[in-house]
């Protein structure tokens, strides 16, 4: 079974998934959640018939139609999960086969889900099976783009705006941000400061973008106006500080291969002096990984140790919005969005509304064969030593 749950549309990290189903912007809230609760009481007491004639009575009221067709699907899989149980194989495999038609694509949970062993070795489980694998065996898609081209020099010069240019000293001296970087280690500082931005801002990722998109405005309309914003703006305010602070960082925008796909994900990479590599942060989930004995790992580590199965952990605390994130879960979802990356070829205050901005791309070989330049204008590259070259 996987868990109902209630969250708005997040077209920036929609695929914010636990265990059990997400729900974007169900009708009524206040009822699913109710409902939700009394779902999982049932489960918990092994009621499984009672709580599947909950579920029909919700796949079959009025505004069931007006649900997201991940949470429609999420809904028969559930359906599908207590028949499973209840000793139903071909009803089981019935309200499978419709969560399926629905797009369902949740690999992590459909692999591993025990109510699902009773219909596990059913031809129609295993036909089903396939497909799921195909949409959302994220790490297996990952693997199959893993390779990148030889060493050219393809990526363009990255530039950094200086700290004391005027809108980044004013963005330091406003928001006191050596006070919140603190005199600790380096390190210590590139984590304080993505905590700080964790904290001023909930995530709202159905939000509209306010112009003009830099740090002291996106900060100053999220008090105003008691709203959260996308996980863009939050890695923007966040890439702002450091600069502020002389620390070269970027925006990376990390995307699935499905190009249609609406959902991906942007965080900050910042260079570290200390440690000589780029590091990864995640101001939406406050958030980094490391190699399973306290190292930061960088973007491009990330990527290869999921590809590869080496260690990787994620850092202890990571939430969003103060829920707490599960690891395997957000390890999944960033092996999802991890197949391109995409960064400004200039980091500076307010880039992200500034006219003729350009955008370079990394993608793996096994592409198909793309232009030089995307459909937007932005170039792509193969070479991962040019696009990460160290500023």
């Amino acid at each position: 079974m996987r868990r109902l749950q209630l969250a708005s549309l997040c077209l920036a990290f929609a695929l914010h998934l636990t265990p059990r189903l997400r729900a974007q912007a169900p009708p009524p809230p206040q009822e699913l959640q109710a409902e939700n609760a009394r779902i999982q009481e049932l489960w918990k007491g092994r009621k499984f018939e009672e709580a599947l004639a909950i579920l029909t009575a919700r796949g079959q009221s009025a505004t069931f139609g007006q649900l997201a067709a991940e949470t429609r699907a999420g809904v028969h899989y559930n359906m599908a999960c207590a028949a499973s149980l209840l000793g139903r194989p071909g009803e089981a495999l019935a309200y499978l086969g419709v969560a399926v038609g629905e797009g369902l694509k949740d690999w992590t949970t459909f692999s591993a889900d025990t109510d699902l062993d009773p219909v596990r070795k059913d031809p129609g489980f295993l036909w089903l099976e396939g497909i799921v694998r195909q949409r959302g065996d994220f790490v297996g898609i990952l693997r199959r783009f893993k390779d990148y081209g030889p060493t050219d020099g393809s990526a363009p010069a990255f530039a950094y705006q200086p700290q004391d240019a005027p809108d980044l000293a004013a963005l330091r001296k406003t928001c006191r941000l050596d006070e919140v970087a603190g005199n600790g280690p380096e390190f210590e500082r590139i984590v304080n400061l993505m905590r700080w931005v964790h904290a001023q801002v909930r995530h709202d990722g159905s939000s509209k973008n306010p112009e003009p998109m830099n740090a002291l405005h996106l900060l100053e309309v999220c008090r105003a106006e008691k709203r959260g914003i996308n996980c863009r703006m939050m890695a923007t305010i966040l890439n702002e500080a450091y600069l502020s602070l002389g620390f070269k960082s970027r925006q990376v925008t990390c995307q699935p291969l499905d190009e249609k796909d609406p959902d991906c994900h942007v965080i900050t990479t910042v260079w570290s002096n200390d440690l000589g590599k780029w590091l990864y942060m995640d101001p939406t989930m406050e958030a980094w990984f490391t190699d399973g004995q306290g190292h930061p790992l960088s973007v491009a580590e990330v990527r290869e140790r999921l590809i590869s199965g080496g260690p990787l952990e994620l850092a202890k605390g990571a939430n969003w919005n103060g829920r707490p994130e599960n690891p395997a879960t957000y390890k999944a979802y960033m092996a999802k969005n991890l197949v391109r990356i995409t960064c400004p070829v200039e980091s500076a205050f307010g880039y992200e509304s500034r006219p003729g901005r350009r955008y370079v791309t990394l993608d793996g070989l096994g592409f198909p064969a793309r232009p030089a330049r995307d459909a937007a204008g932005g170039l792509i590259v193969h070479d991962p030593a040019a696009f990460w070259v160290r500023p």
